[in-house]
């Protein structure tokens, strides 16, 4: 309630100190408290209870008092205070007049006296001017006078004392002294009003020279409002040198003139001024006026309810230096990427103080997660952190460089970096740490390939060793016993031996040519996969007679296979020729690594579309550590130039091989002195039988 009282008084006043509002407030408390006593005083006397009433007193009251509101509530000051001028009529009617008043001639002059005396503080309080004073004095010592005269005291004007129902000072006197008192409370008081107000004066002065030489542009506006209170829109009252200076405008071209009509020439479409001033509860916005190409950062604030100021400060020169900052770490950050190093800035203490990282490397790695911590804290070991904490020790005081070499596990993989520390001042170090994962890792792979370079070498050698070795002995023997059978010294039981001699010889030396025809074709990928309907079971019997002819002569070992489907039609889709190279060579394999006891081959059914194909014997079995090498091209479980087992080493190579391109893959499983066992897994889909009933 008392909010909206005040804001009222300072919409219709346009006052905003505090004691005018207090002024304003007490006037209308007193008229209204006058009207109120007039009124009431009226009511009462109409009733005709009082014995002594007095309607032209109670008609004045109310006639004084409501010409006051009305002036009042129409904005008529000196209307207000001039109609207090006929404040004595209100005692002439209740105190002096012979045939109305209503007390006895004797008390009516102090009456009078104390009714006129308040009145003073009217004009006192609310007139500036000292003649009002001195007219009111003049009138009410008038008054004054005439009940004097009335009452017959003329006799009494000069005495200090006056004997009426009771001794009192000299009415004339009184009223005297209280003009006086009051004359000199305003001639004091109008003194300290114009030493305020000359004061004011230099002092808005010295605020408006000051404004006018503030470096910034200032601008003071005025929100209005329309009949509802609410704010309508801006009006400019106030620019300084330095706001028309940096828009290039006149304050007479601005000044009590609508934001609306000259904004736009101002600021063009750079901001919002109606959502900043009014809508806006922030009071600090940036924008880019294009026209003049300049930067500006406005500060605003309140000074009274429906005044604001702005502070327009030109940053050009600022963000120029800030968009060439970018640019310049932009480049840095350029150069710094091309830079394969993360930069750590490190003091004497191992707390990390500052660091640059690669993004591009798409480490995630977070400010806070760095600067601040310790060398101890960031994931090294404690035997890395105390190293490196000597390293910096070393550096700062003997300004040397040192390099070390560690592991961080970032992201769940570990990474190698290389760190090198140099002495940046007396208090700190600069540490660049290089990624080197990729760098060890090539240095690993070709420390590997090496070793393969010279393990391949060394087979290589021992494979030409064997090769030669290999060819001889069938040449040998095919060259020798040709002669042998041409010759005379023997007869025809011995040559048809030198015969089956030779022939045995011929096949070694075929094998041998075979298997260097298909290493040939493997290492230029011209081997061909056809898969055609083949019968299995005649695949195992075919291998069956291939080598128990050979095996004649071996009693000590038995040759046996295993059909897990006896229909002799029984066909699956793959290619015979592979297939049936794959198992003869792991049975002559078995049957070479075996001295006594069976070689054992066949297939079997795992599952509804797969066939397990096997070679087992019981020879002399595969160390463990030898079981994934015995499928490397030329390795040999004996791989001296003068061995006990002959071979090239390719067999098994081949084999594996053959097996991937008809869709498996060769297993093992051994052990020494046990003998192995080969397997591999096709998938196949039963063919179906060309023949058709049609009916």
């Amino acid at each position: 309630m008392l909010k909206r009282i005040t804001k009222s008084i300072i919409s219709r006043y346009h006052i905003e100190a505090k004691n005018d509002i207090l002024k304003i407030v007490g006037l209308y408390v007193f008229i209204i408290l006058g009207l109120i006593v007039g009124l009431g005083l009226f009511a009462i006397d109409l009733t005709g209870l009082p014995k002594n009433e007095c309607l032209p007193g109670d008609i004045a009251i109310i006639i004084i008092f409501g010409i006051a509101l009305y002036g009042l509530r129409n904005v008529h000051m000196r209307w207000v205070i001039r109609i207090f001028f006929l404040a004595p009529l209100i005692p002439y009617f209740f105190f002096i007049a012979d045939s109305i008043a209503i007390v006895p001639k004797q008390l009516s002059l102090s009456y009078t006296l104390w009714t006129l005396i308040p009145f003073f503080l009217i004009f006192l309080i609310y007139s500036d001017k000292k003649r009002d004073l001195s007219i009111y004095f003049g009138i009410s010592l008038l008054t004054i006078f005439l009940r004097v005269y009335l009452a017959g005291f003329t006799g009494s004007i000069f005495k200090f004392h006056w004997d009426a129902e009771g001794i009192f000072i000299n009415p004339f006197l009184s009223l005297s002294a209280f003009y006086l008192i009051s004359l000199f409370i305003s001639w004091n008081f109008q003194n300290a009003i114009k030493n305020l107000t000359e004061q004011k004066e230099d002092t808005e002065r010295l605020i408006n020279q000051t404004i006018r030489s503030l470096p910034v542009g200032m601008l003071l506006l005025e929100i209005a409002s329309d009949e509802f209170g609410t704010p309508s829109h801006l009006v400019v009252r106030k620019t300084n040198l330095a706001f028309e200076r940096n828009f290039r405008i006149t304050s007479r071209e601005i000044k009590d003139q609508e934001a609306d009509d000259v904004f736009p020439k101002v600021f063009r479409d750079s901001f919002e001024w109606n959502k900043q001033y009014l809508k806006s509860k922030k009071n600090h916005f940036s924008f880019y006026l294009e026209r003049l190409d300049k930067y500006f950062d406005v500060v605003t604030f309140r000074l009274t309810e429906n005044q604001i100021v702005s502070l327009f400060m030109d940053v050009t020169d600022k963000q120029r230096l800030i968009h060439d900052l970018e640019e310049n770490k932009l480049r840095y950050q350029v150069l710094l990427e091309a830079v394969p190093d993360l930069f750590f800035i490190i003091d004497k203490d191992g707390i990390y103080v500052d660091f640059v990282f690669k993004e591009s490397e798409g480490f995630q790695i977070k400010p806070e997660d760095i600067v601040g911590n310790s060398i101890f804290e960031v994931g090294f070991s404690e035997k890395m952190s105390s190293r490196i904490f000597q390293c910096i020790q070393n550096c700062i005081e003997f300004d040397s460089i040192e390099t070390i070499e560690y592991a961080l596990e970032i992201e769940g993989s570990s990474a190698l970096f290389e760190m090198r520390i140099a002495r940046l001042n007396d208090h700190s170090v600069i540490s660049l740490a290089r990624d080197i994962t990729k760098r060890k890792l090539v240095e690993i792979k070709l420390e590997e390939a090496k070793i393969k370079a010279e393990e391949a070498d060394r087979l290589k050698t021992s494979f030409l060793a064997n090769i030669s070795h290999e060819i001889r002995t069938p040449m040998n023997a095919i060259i020798g016993f040709s002669k042998m059978i041409g010759s005379t010294d023997f007869d025809d039981e011995e040559k048809a031996k030198f015969v089956e001699i030779i022939i045995t010889n011929g096949k070694l030396l075929l094998t041998l040519i075979n298997d260097m025809i298909s290493l040939s074709k493997i290492e230029s990928d011209t081997l061909v996969v056809k898969k055609v309907p083949c019968k299995i079971n005649d695949i195992m019997a075919n291998l069956y007679k291939d080598f128990v002819y050979e095996l004649e002569d071996k009693k000590s070992i038995q040759l046996k296979v295993f059909i897990d489907n006896s229909n002799p039609k029984f066909t699956i889709s793959t290619d015979p020729i592979l297939l049936h190279a794959i198992l003869y060579k792991l049975i002559d394999n078995g049957i070479k690594f075996t001295v006594d006891g069976e070689v054992e081959f066949g297939y079997r059914s795992i599952a509804f579309n797969q066939l397990e194909f096997f070679v087992r014997d019981t020879g002399i079995g595969i160390d463990e550590k030898d079981q994934k090498r015995i499928f490397e091209r030329f390795h040999q479980l004996d791989n001296r130039t003068i061995r006990a087992y002959e071979g090239t080493g390719l067999g098994l190579s081949i084999a594996q091989h053959y097996v991937r391109l008809i869709g498996g893959s060769l297993k093992v499983n051994s052990k020494m002195g046990k003998g192995s066992e080969f397997s591999f897994i096709l998938l196949f889909t039963p063919e179906e039988s060309p023949l058709k009933i049609v009916r």
